[in-house]
């Protein structure tokens, strides 16, 4: 009889502790869950004024779709925001990947014109050499703003490449791979900013594959 009591009592501390954790997370998530969503949309609207003047970022109207595409750098998904003015779509953003950077992949966003000129440009995470590879970064160089209002025909545009290549961008003193992989995905996801009026009828939001 006292073996089946204590493992009753067991039972019941069990229950009872399983009771509360599940109670406390429940409350927890309803209580942050606001506070999260607030978060993100204060993130996202900071990456965004990041790479499009506050002219634009304020009299735009900006709608979100989660797309693939070959040309962004891998075959995850992507946030594209599709810029409207007076109802007409005029740019985008993208969130871009440069694959083959010296140290891994490098994120950005491209913000550019459906006729192919480039409005801001801004690196959001790399691994890239300390002191050299990071010149990429805004707050170690100006290096990311020079593509602003520069333009890309297509993916053979040779003016849109490094200097070293024939092309107009400067790399900067220390590395080519690095700046090669940014100009390169920037190209690429130029030209699929470009696509993107003949396909706007068919994104949605769920995702889209292209």
């Amino acid at each position: 009889m006292k073996k089946y009591h204590e493992i009753f009592k067991n039972a019941f501390l069990i229950s009872f502790f399983y009771t509360i954790s599940i109670t406390s997370i429940v409350y927890i998530n309803n209580i942050t869950k606001n506070q999260i969503v607030f978060q993100k949309e204060k993130e996202k609207k900071i990456l965004l004024e990041q790479v499009i003047p506050s002219k634009i970022y304020n009299t735009f109207k900006k709608e979100l779709y989660i797309i693939k595409n070959k040309y962004l750098g891998d075959y995850k998904t992507h946030n594209l925001w599709v810029l409207f003015k007076n109802k007409k779509a005029k740019a985008a953003i993208v969130e871009t990947i440069a694959p083959d950077g010296y140290s891994g992949s490098i994120n950005m966003l491209v913000a550019a014109y459906f006729n192919g000129k480039i409005i801001g440009v801004r690196v959001l995470s790399h691994k890239e050499t300390p002191g050299i590879g990071d010149k990429i970064e805004l707050s170690v160089s100006n290096w990311i703003t020079k593509f602003s209002n520069m333009s890309v025909s297509s993916l053979e545009d040779k003016h849109f490449a490094l200097k070293k290549y024939g092309g107009e961008i400067e790399q900067f003193t220390g590395a080519t791979i690095t700046p090669q992989s940014v100009t390169n995905a920037i190209k690429k996801t130029v030209v699929f900013i470009k696509t993107i009026p003949s396909i706007l009828n068919l994104l949605n939001k769920d995702v889209c594959e292209y």
